[in-house]
């Protein structure tokens, strides 16, 4: 005689292993899944499972992006992913013509760049889910200006994704203007921090609630006798009056306040490389050789941290790593998994064509690794990236 099954037989997994299954699937099959049932689609938007799919990957699965320019057509960008054992994940062009300004917990924020539209354009894309939300124009015509530095970042503490953008005339920055996600609106705010200073667009990290730019600032060097002079009133008796030292500039994205932060004290030339580690604010600082001296090509790593010092300042730098000597061709770019990543460069392969080949190296053990990416491209930047269900606009639903 056949049995059958009764529905009281049938087996069910408890609702928190579901969950602990899920949270560590990638999003391209999540998307998927919530067509099994009602309770999957709901699960996937609720907060809390964003955020331990968030946290799981994260840890787990965090990944390289590289923005590349196309050698055939330079104006075409796009991206290459790759995994953490180096293996490429996916390749894809950056929709529209834009470019990256920075990347947050799996979302990217795009500046579009239109004919004669200044500032260009700026959106949020997640590539994972192809969600895209175009920002809104900045509040505020803008008259004049000669510089637009924008930064994109996340705060836990007001749980919110903010997009900066500031603007410049000669050492001034004249205006500044924040767009929150959660308000989806722009608004000004203060700049009295930040006279005399100048943000550098092509260097900006987010950590641990904050934005960061390298930046430089004018120093005043008063002669006895002479009175200070505005920065606005004589533009070329500032250039030749005054310092400019360089400093890294800070924006807490929850209090919306700028910070002006000096540099570590460094006794040698370098270039220098905004970074994170242990989602602190890093310096990568890269020796080079000058004519009359003889220091090898080392690389020192400065991290940054807060808390009231002896001074009574409330941040110090501490130097946390100084490499092996190395090849002057290795330019550090950004740390990934206790690793220094460098610029890829390019080589040639043994079947006569060309290769980007990306190196890094092992900050405990100072290993160095050599890994062939199989394409040729200009490589302009590197990001560290997370697959995510963040979304880019107000989509939740209450957890019940």
């Amino acid at each position: 005689m056949k049995e059958t099954a009764t529905y009281s037989d049938v087996l069910f997994l408890p609702h928190e292993i579901i969950r602990n299954i899920l949270k560590r699937l990638p999003v391209k099959s999540l998307i998927r899944f919530q067509c099994v049932c009602k309770d999957w689609k709901n699960l996937m938007q609720i907060p809390s499972f964003i955020e331990d799919h968030l946290q799981q990957s994260t840890h787990q699965n965090p990944s390289l992006l590289l923005e590349c320019t196309g050698t055939n057509i330079p104006l075409l960008r796009r991206l290459i992913l790759l995994d953490c054992r180096l293996q490429v994940r996916g390749v894809q062009n950056l929709p529209w013509n834009a470019s990256i300004v920075g990347s947050c917990n799996g979302l990217l924020c795009l500046e579009i760049r239109q004919f004669k539209q200044f500032p260009h354009s700026l959106s949020l894309w997640n590539p994972a889910t192809t969600a895209v939300r175009h920002i809104p124009r900045t509040r505020t015509d803008i008259p004049y200006y000669d510089k637009c530095v924008t930064g994109f970042g996340f705060s836990p503490i007001v749980n919110d994704y903010k997009i900066v953008r500031t603007f410049t005339v000669f050492y001034n920055v004249t205006q500044v203007e924040v767009f929150s996600l959660n308000r989806g609106t722009w608004k000004a705010i203060d700049i009295v921090n930040l006279k005399g200073v100048r943000l550098k667009k092509s260097e900006t990290v987010t950590a641990n609630g904050a934005i960061f730019w390298s930046g430089v600032k004018l120093v005043d060097e008063k002669k006895e006798g002479e009175d200070n002079i505005d920065l606005q009133e004589d533009e070329d008796y500032i250039v030749e009056a005054q310092d400019i030292v360089d400093v890294i500039v800070s924006f807490d994205i929850a209090k919306e306040v700028f910070t002006v932060i000096p540099r570590p004290k460094i006794d040698y030339h370098a270039d220098v490389m905004l970074t994170v580690y242990e989602n602190k604010l890093a310096l990568l600082c890269h020796t080079w050789k000058s004519d009359d001296d003889e220091i090898p090509y080392v690389i020192d790593l400065w991290v940054l941290y807060e808390g009231t010092c002896a001074s009574g300042q409330t941040w110090s730098w501490t130097k946390r790593y100084t490499s092996s000597p190395h090849s002057c061709t290795l330019d550090p770019r950004t740390i990934w998994r206790n690793e220094i990543v460098y610029k890829p460069i390019s080589e040639l392969h043994d079947d006569g064509g060309r290769r980007s080949v990306l190196y890094m190296t092992n900050l405990t053990t100072n290993e160095v690794k050599r890994s062939v990416i199989p394409y040729h491209e200009i490589i302009r930047s590197i990001y560290i990236y997370v697959e995510s269900l963040v979304s880019v606009g107000n989509n939740y639903i209450e957890e019940s």
